[in-house]
């Protein structure tokens, strides 16, 4: 089920203002464009860097995450901040970033226990973007 296009573009909203007012001295730029959430955060070890958080099926799924190119395609792994490329997503054969709360953690084989419902209302965008600006050191 899906959100309508006017209440998913509201819910969207409101999850980039309050990941700017949160977290906004610890990265670069926040946009929102359709129901793509880009949050550039600057400097890393391979320089800077892009996250996509993918939500078109917001919030009845969670964003789908991943380090992107100036085109918006998945980067290749040597282009992800250390910390953040798992591994090949063994379903989604890409990369992706581990962590409870993206679309790639929720359907991974080992994690099927573990269902977004359970984090749905508590787990939004701030908490996801601290853990990540955490794990690349930001």
């Amino acid at each position: 089920m899906t959100l309508h296009p006017v209440l998913l573009d509201e819910m969207l909203t409101d999850e980039v203002r309050a990941a700017g007012h949160r977290l906004g001295a610890r990265f670069e730029s926040i946009e929102l464009d359709g129901s793509d959430i880009y949050v550039r955060i600057g400097q890393t070890n391979i320089g800077g860097a892009t996250l996509r958080f993918a939500g078109r099926g917001y919030d009845a799924e969670p964003f789908k995450v991943a380090v992107v190119t100036e085109n918006g395609e998945i980067a290749p792994q040597e282009r992800w901040p250390t910390g953040l490329f798992h591994s090949l997503h063994p379903i989604l054969n890409r990369g992706f970033i581990c962590i409870r709360g993206t679309f790639e953690y929720h359907c991974h084989p080992s994690h099927l226990g573990d269902p977004w419902s359970a984090y749905r209302l508590t787990l939004r965008l701030p908490q996801l973007l601290r853990h990540i600006l955490k794990k690349v050191g930001k």
